[in-house]
């Protein structure tokens, strides 16, 4: 129906017409009078202008009472005939609080843009029009706000844009006021309080190009470290099959399970490990395969510059690389993400896995502050390269690095299960000077558990980790409680959790964990993804 203010009934119509026509016909009549009428004396001019007036009023109110008579006779007219359908080619009325979209500028089938010789309005209105390139995507959310083809092969584009962030409130408290490294130095272990943004990320994904290419773009930003905002992956995949993909850019060196896992899937904890922080590898730039060729089992393996070189420029780095392979199988079905069960598998899933890496002749360190960068250390804590550590007076300037790992998980109807353990040694060293030894071992391991008391919401969980070697041995202690505001899924999740830590060995700016700590580790955070 069309709105009210837009219609205007035939009578009224009429009756418009009639009163202009009756008003043009007498404007002539007085005219012509006005004309034949002889002038008067001067002191008869008023009474002129006042029978001229009176006759065009006496002309005006006649034809006034034979319009209102015609009006009448269209009413009874009007009032006789029977009821008439809308015209089908009346076009519905848009309400006034409704703004057509894309949609209610789509042609109708069978109509075609104007043919080329007609010249075109350059306005951006025209540009937006459906035959453009705007109708070939969709703007929808599936785990990020993304812009998808209708028709991949047509156009090969897509974006989708992610965040994932991190806030936590971390506390330590103290129970030694110093630690000595194998260096000799005295260092102080500080107590902590503030608030923080230990990871933050904009993520963009899709597939460009080619069908089965694929793209990553991870932009890092953090309140922790002096630099705020870093550049952390980029990843360029070509699918062949689902048995074998290549990867090139800058990636998780893959040398350890609890490390691949993401820092914002459903951890048993704030943040991984004390051991995991200590052994893990870095990012680094290189090439990569991985796959899934037969059910359940996967594969990865890569080339990269170093074990942990990120950001160290080309001039830093040796003509040597980072060799690393790391395969798992998951026989009872799909395991799914973390190490909570936030997916109430009814039946048993498990998951098994090794990871090995070796680098060869590395000799610089990233710095502290690369993004998610952990330098390698020895047992105690102190980072290798530090002067004087193996011997007084003397840097260490080369060494291989070997990492090997084993994993296993288990979760079943809210309880998950997970274990790692590690063997690394630290060799072939080179130095400033005369060295006493020339390689170090150490070994670890993570065990932890947590149970969902509300399924799919509410979990309970513990964790202990350990590192032992040469230079010294350190543990940690922890438990606290995961909360899963939205059922089900790990996009907004709230942690607390409490930690003793013995004799730290780890440092790493987004953990929490610094080197030669002992006493109380508090962090409560809420990890929010979308």
């Amino acid at each position: 129906m069309m709105g009210r203010a837009e219609r205007v009934s035939p009578i009224r119509q009429a009756t418009r017409a009639l009163h202009w026509l009756a008003l043009a016909a007498a404007i002539p009549t007085v005219a012509s009078q006005a004309q034949t009428t002889t002038p008067g004396p001067p002191d008869s001019a008023e009474s002129t202008r006042i029978e001229r007036l009176e006759r065009m009023m006496s002309t005006v109110v006649e034809e006034n009472r034979r319009l209102a008579e015609e009006v009448r006779t269209l009413k009874g007219q009007l009032a006789a005939r029977p009821p008439q359908p809308p015209s089908p080619a009346l076009p519905e009325a848009i309400p006034a609080d409704k703004t057509p979209g894309v949609e209610a500028l789509r042609p109708s089938p069978g109509f075609a843009p104007p043919a080329s010789g007609v010249e075109l309005d350059p306005s951006p209105a025209w540009q937006a029009l459906p035959w453009t390139t705007a109708s070939r995507y969709r703007v929808d959310y599936e785990n990020g706000f993304a812009i998808l083809p209708e028709n991949f092969d047509e156009t090969p584009f897509s974006l989708r844009i992610r965040s994932q962030n991190v806030f936590r409130y971390d506390g330590f408290s103290r129970d030694a006021t110093y630690w000595t490294d194998s260096a000799g130095t005295r260092k102080v272990i500080a107590n902590n309080n503030f608030f923080g943004i230990p990871r933050g990320r904009i993520i963009f994904t899709g597939r460009v190009l080619l069908p089965k290419l694929s793209y990553t773009l991870n932009i890092d930003y953090n309140s922790v470290t002096s630099n705020p905002i870093g550049f952390r992956a980029y990843e360029l995949v070509y699918r062949f099959s689902r048995a074998f993909e290549l990867g090139a850019g800058q990636t998780k060196v893959p040398a350890s399970r609890e490390w691949q896992e993401s820092a914002f899937a459903p951890l048993q904890g704030p943040d991984r490990s004390m051991a995991t922080t200590f052994f893990r590898p870095s990012l680094s730039q290189g090439m990569w395969i991985f796959g899934e060729p037969l059910d359940g089992w996967h594969y990865r393996a890569m080339v990269s510059n170093g074990f942990n070189t990120l950001n160290l420029l080309p001039n830093q780095l040796n003509n040597r690389m980072c060799y690393t392979v790391t395969t798992l199988w998951e026989p009872w079905g799909a395991f799914g993400a973390g190490y909570s069960d936030l997916q109430d598998h009814r039946e048993a899933a498990i998951r098994l896995g090794g990871s090995y890496a070796y680098a060869i002749g590395r000799g610089d360190q990233a710095d502290s502050d690369a993004v998610e960068n952990s330098p390698l250390r020895l047992s105690d804590g102190t980072i290798i390269t530090t002067p004087g550590a193996l011997a007084p007076g003397v840097t260490l300037n080369a060494y291989d690095v070997s990492l090997g790992t084993i994993d296993f998980a288990f979760k079943r109807r809210g309880l998950g299960l997970s274990t790692e353990l590690y063997s690394q040694e630290l060799l072939k060293f080179r130095g400033t000077g005369a060295l006493p030894i020339h390689s170090t071992r150490a070994y670890g391991g993570v065990l932890q558990g947590g149970y969902f008391v509300i399924p799919q919401r509410g979990e309970l969980y513990a964790r202990t980790s350990a590192v032992t070697g040469a230079f010294g041995s350190g543990w940690e202690l922890g438990g606290g409680l995961n909360w899963f505001c939205l059922q089900g899924r790990d996009n907004l999740r709230y942690t607390i959790d409490a930690t003793w830590l013995e004799h730290s060995p780890a440092g790493q700016n987004r953990t929490g964990y610094n080197a030669g700590q002992t006493g109380l580790l508090f962090r409560t955070q809420m990890t929010v993804v979308y």
